[in-house]
Order: structure tokens, then C-alpha cells, then sequence
């Protein structure tokens, strides 16, 4: 069984949590006293807005390893020009960036109209 630890208690994958989502889980919400749930997480996402999470989501982008952003993303149904999405309008909010994860995501983003 996989579990994840979170600040207030242990979350197995029989309640809907990947290996995935909990490790993109734990390091997203390690520096912040408030955590993000992953519906939350795949929301800002998916709609490419950073809503009450613009930290969570930057940190989301830049401290989460980009092999994990993508497992992310594909177990959520995001596709990969969300994604691409997302992570310009993170980068534009926040001026917050991930090269490693950019060069793979900037030439799938929709060019701005």
C-alpha cells in the first residue's frame, strides 16, 4: 500500500492518492503552513490559473522534480500543452522559473494572443 505523510496524518493510495501525489504532495506543501490537495493542485493546473495557491503551484514547478510534473499531469488527464499553459502563466505571476522543465514545456505553449 503507498502512503503519503502530510502535516495532520497519513493518506494511503486506497484513498485516491498515488505514489505520484504524494510525493509531488510532500514537497509542494513541505515549506508552507497550508497545504494544497491534489484536486486543488490539478485544478490550478488544468486551468492554468494560480487562484489561492500561487506559491503552491510555483513550488509545484520549480522544486518538483520535471519527471514527477509530467507523471503528474498524465495520472490527472492534463495534457502536456496545459501543462505548457500552467507553467507560463506561474512564470508570468510569479517570475519564478524551472529551466530544465522549461526547455521541454516552452515550445508546446500556445503562442499569446
Amino acid at each position: 500500500m503507498v502512503r503519503a505523510i502530510t502535516k495532520t496524518h497519513i493518506i494511503s493510495a486506497a484513498e485516491g492518492f498515488s505514489a505520484v501525489d504524494g510525493l509531488v504532495l510532500a514537497t509542494v506543501n513541505a515549506p508552507y503552513k497550508r497545504d494544497i490537495s491534489v484536486a486543488a493542485l490539478r485544478e490550478c493546473i488544468a486551468k492554468a490559473k494560480l487562484d489561492d495557491w500561487p506559491v503552491h503551484v510555483a513550488t509545484f514547478f520549480t522544486d518538483v522534480e520535471p519527471f514527477l510534473v509530467f507523471q503528474f499531469a498524465s495520472a490527472h488527464d492534463i495534457s502536456k500543452s496545459k501543462l505548457a499553459k500552467a507553467y507560463m502563466a506561474m512564470k508570468a505571476a510569479t517570475g519564478e522559473y524551472n529551466p530544465d522543465l522549461e526547455s521541454e514545456l516552452v515550445s508546446l505553449a500556445p503562442s499569446p494572443r
